[in-house]
């Protein structure tokens, strides 16, 4: 069976699909890239979504770590900047998956400065719009 170019994964629209990908973090973009979308900025920004996912909890295990050296060292002061740190890092996610969400919603690709490039070595270079 050929698949309605016009549709995505599951028989969603491209935009819709973008959309939730990058709302459900790296469970929203696995599903899509399962469902194998025809579009490849949908593929994209599922990829997109993966890594930053990955990324995300890269930072939280290396804020772990830290604070657990500081936990034993008995630097308390410190404590509280890494705490600080740490709920920088989730709003910038937050923020970012909200951005890149909305913009699928709308039908393009948000290509996140850091992460986009990652994400184009599973994905090769995607249009930024339909």
């Amino acid at each position: 069976m050929i698949q309605d170019q016009s549709q995505s994964s599951f028989g969603l629209q491209p935009n819709v699909a973008a959309g939730l990908a990058a709302l459900f973090s790296w469970v929203g973009g696995l599903v899509i890239l399962l469902g194998k979308p025809p579009q490849q900025w949908v593929r994209f920004v599922a990829v997109q979504s993966i890594v930053l996912a990955i990324a995300y909890v890269a930072v939280f295990i290396v804020i772990s770590i830290v604070n657990v050296m500081i936990g034993i060292t008995n630097m308390w002061g410190l404590y509280a900047i890494t705490g600080l740190i740490g709920l920088l890092v989730f709003i910038v996610w937050a923020i970012a998956t909200i951005a890149t969400a909305v913009r699928g919603f709308q039908g393009a690709a948000l290509r996140l400065p850091v992460l986009a490039p990652i994400a184009d070595k599973y994905v090769p270079a995607a249009p930024t719009a339909l």
